[in-house]
């Protein structure tokens, strides 16, 4: 929970987890994933739409991400597409329900 916690602390990595939970727009750019047609490629898709930020610091974010099991990961030959790992958001938000919101029984 704190590793979920912890990556969704920061404000850029919160507008790529946006920009990914929208899916592809018109204005995406990379050859669609043929299994996963709402995939993005971050270094195509993604990095425009945050200002064109430095690859490296995408990259850091996206592994942030990822070893958070935010993200799914798949490759078509030499791209990479990512996708929101909708259960762990599932699983993060229950236990943040169950061990914050539950109801007291005094």
């Amino acid at each position: 929970m704190a590793r979920v916690a912890a990556a969704l602390s920061d404000p850029l990595r919160l507008q790529i987890l946006s920009i990914l939970a929208k899916g592809r727009d018109e204005s995406c750019t990379s050859t669609p994933h043929p299994e996963l047609p709402e995939a993005l490629c971050p270094y195509i898709d993604v990095q425009p739409k945050l200002g064109n930020i430095a690859t490296s610091k995408l990259s850091y974010h996206l592994k942030e991400l990822r070893d958070a099991g935010l993200l799914e990961e798949r490759r078509l030959g030499k791209q990479v597409f990512y996708l929101i790992k909708q259960e762990t958001l599932k699983r993060f938000l229950e236990r943040v329900q169950k061990t914050f919101l539950t109801p007291s029984t005094s």
